[in-house]
């Protein structure tokens, strides 16, 4: 069988056993021991754990440090609990976003010569990346460990179709509370509808137009979604409250505060607003050195990172990063994900030259 043929054969099973642990967010431990297992017979490497995460430090030969991350975590499934195969594909929860990462990740460092490389070479395998931001694993390693703030480059194996992708648009949800006051729906009239008093707002809000932003050379597009919407006590009492919330993305060119503001400006003044969640976006790095070199080599196709991802954590603390994963954006979080295995082969054999042989310079 050809060296090829091996490892793709090899990368497919890889990931069918991951898939094949349950890891939604909050039941990664059975996920994270079995990773912790088999980087523990890494050589030359130091396997650390943070929870339920899990970090390979590799030998330090002063060389500059380049960092592989991906979460272990998936969201709940939709009926794939199970791997499967057909064909050049393989399907299940968690098979794109982002098994299929961690799969190439794991496979890098058991196959990689620790002393071969041009890098000194770390790789987080992290919990809680599909919760609530604060919930996220990679905060916590990035506190715990700084040694990982001193890296020349940080690389997501985050959903791509094997292309970079840039940086990544900001997030931040927000609770928009509209009140009203209850009666009998037989007499609304000795009431305020909380719904009808809404309803304006909605009919606009909802009509957010997506906008195309370029951010260094790359489209970026700021979004605005009504995502939840609650209101009513029972079917025959005037709702006194309505509750919406709003989910809002927004690119690399803006701060928090800016997103907040820009927000808030959708939204009545007499109506009451909260942020709960927020998340800063990620640098577009593609002015930096390592970055272009990458890109640069490969031939491969840039574009924007639509979703969050924790490229803004690396820019949080300055480390060049962006996205660049086998599995299928598109397909994130739905019943149908799948990875090409066209995609593991092509994520692996890319990482693997970078991190091994340098381009001479000209």
């Amino acid at each position: 069988m050809p060296e090829s043929t091996m490892r793709v054969e090899s990368l497919a099973s890889l990931l069918m056993m991951l898939v094949d642990v349950p890891s939604v967010t909050g039941g990664e431990a059975a996920i994270a021991d079995l990773v912790a297992a088999r980087l523990a017979r890494v050589a030359g490497g130091t396997c650390l754990r943070s929870g339920n995460s899990v970090v390979w430090r590799g030998p330090r030969r002063g060389r500059p440090l380049a960092v592989l991350a991906g979460h272990l975590d998936t969201v709940p499934p939709q009926g794939n609990e199970r791997a499967r195969r057909e064909g050049d594909r393989v399907y299940g929860v968690g098979a794109t976003d982002m098994k299929a990462g961690d799969a190439v990740m794991l496979a890098l460092l058991e196959s990689l010569d620790p002393a071969a490389l041009r890098f000194d070479l770390a790789a987080i395998f992290y919990d809680g990346e599909e919760g609530p931001h604060a919930g996220n694993g990679l905060g916590r390693v990035l506190r715990e460990m700084d040694w990982l703030r001193d890296a020349a480059l940080a690389v997501l194996l985050e959903p791509t179709d094997a292309r970079v992708e840039a940086g990544c648009n900001g997030m931040m949800n927000a609770e928009v509370r509209v009140t009203g006051r209850a009666a009998h729906a037989a007499r609304p009239w000795t009431g305020v509808n909380a719904v009808e008093r809404a309803a304006p707002w909605l009919a606009t809000v909802t009509r957010f137009a997506v906008t195309p932003v370029r951010v260094h050379g790359v489209e970026f597009r700021e979004t605005l979604q009504v995502t939840t919407l609650a209101a009513g006590r029972a079917r025959n009492v005037v709702p006194d409250e309505l509750v919406a919330n709003l989910n809002y993305r927004f690119p690399p060119d803006r701060t928090l505060e800016d997103a907040e503001r820009r927000l808030r400006a959708q939204v009545p003044d007499e109506f009451e607003f909260r942020v709960v969640d927020a998340a800063p976006p990620g640098r577009v790095d593609l002015d930096r050195a390592p970055v272009r070199e990458f890109i640069a080599r490969f031939g491969l196709e840039v574009s924007a990172k639509q979703g969050w991802t924790d490229v803004a954590r690396f820019s949080a603390v300055d480390v060049p990063a962006f996205n660049f994963g086998p599995g299928l954006p598109d397909l994130c979080h739905t019943a149908g994900e799948y990875c090409p295995l066209a995609n593991l082969e092509r994520t692996y054999d890319c990482l693997a030259q970078y991190l091994v042989t340098e381009v001479p310079s000209s």
